[in-house]
């Protein structure tokens, strides 16, 4: 199932119990579950953990060195104290077990924990997920949009933003209805999300017909790199639009691109990709049209737009 524009894994877990008994235990409870899948300490899939099974020993590492805790926590302690118990949920794990009491009621209760964080995380995925198409809805949008400006800010790297809206689609629904602008909207979903293949890339819709991708550490030339590829398959696609000049449904897209300061403001950053989206929408649509906005701590002179506009008779 597509939730945000991506495929749904499995539920992962990770394991971190010295005691090999009852490690072992855990393991042939997690192999036995349906779509429940282990995942190795530092291991890249650690990203997508719902549920760490720790003991106390690790807890306690963890703590001390001040790392932060993750969420769907569970910690095991070969003993029971209250003050143990209490500073293990007051940090926010979901539970604290002592297993040796009796292992079959313990595998009962991880069962329950994963059937809870399952429909908690169904929810949640609901929520931020546009239901048309797939991808992430402007809810979710806005919270990676702000997620990826402070990150550049953090680290000092770029970041660009695309806006797409369909060209004419207005026209495209009275044409051909409105069954039929949805199946072209799931299309062009699929083009969009194709593209936003890494980790931390984001494609989301925003509104009617228009779409944004949100790509992190991503300097002008690589969004620019990205938006001819959309183009070029959005062409490829070959959607009959009797509206548009070309016969075809087309796209116009605006890049704007960023590295900001903590001077600068993410409200510039939206505004200026609307902007140049517009600008390309001015220019005859079916194009590019890219700017590079400069941070307010790296220019003396008001801020201005550099566009560039790409005809799309360069795509291949």
């Amino acid at each position: 199932m597509l939730i945000g524009g991506r495929v749904e894994n499995s539920f992962i877990i990770n394991i971190q119990i010295a005691d090999e008994e009852l490690k072992s235990q855990l393991q042939t409870w997690a192999s036995e579950c349906t779509a429940l899948q282990e995942v190795q300490t530092n291991n890249e899939a650690m990203k997508e953990c719902q549920l760490f099974l720790w003991d106390y020993a690790t807890y306690s590492r963890h703590t001390q060195l001040n790392t932060g805790l993750p969420k769907g926590l569970i910690v095991f302690s070969d003993t029971w104290t209250q003050e143990a118990e209490r500073s293990v949920l007051l940090s926010g794990a979901l539970d604290f077990i002592v297993p040796t009491l009796n292992i079959a009621n313990v595998l009962l209760r991880l069962s329950q924990h994963v059937q809870r964080l399952r429909y908690v995380s169904r929810l949640e995925s609901l929520s931020v997920t546009d239901t048309l198409t797939g991808l992430y809805n402007r809810r979710k949008y806005d919270i990676e949009l702000d997620k990826c400006w402070r990150q550049s800010q953090r680290l000092n790297s770029p970041c660009s933003l695309l806006l797409l809206d369909v060209d004419h689609f207005k026209n495209y629904n009275d044409s051909y209805g409105h069954l039929a602008g949805d199946k072209c909207l799931i299309q062009l979903a699929q083009v969009f999300q194709a593209e936003a293949v890494r980790p931390l890339d984001t494609a989301a819709r925003i509104g009617g017909e228009e779409f944004a991708i949100i790509l992190p550490q991503t300097p002008q030339e690589g969004a620019l790199h990205v938006a001819m590829r959309i183009l070029s398959s959005i062409r490829a696609l070959n959607i009959p639009h009797n509206g548009c000049d070309l016969g075809f449904l087309t796209l116009s897209i605006g890049s704007v691109s960023i590295c900001p300061s903590l001077a600068d403001n993410i409200v510039d950053w939206h505004q200026s990709a609307d902007d140049v989206l517009y600008l390309a929408k001015d220019r005859g649509r079916n194009q590019v049209v890219e700017a590079e906005l400069k941070s307010q701590l790296r220019q003396s002179l008001p801020r201005q737009l550099a566009s560039k506009e790409i005809d799309t008779s360069e795509v291949a």
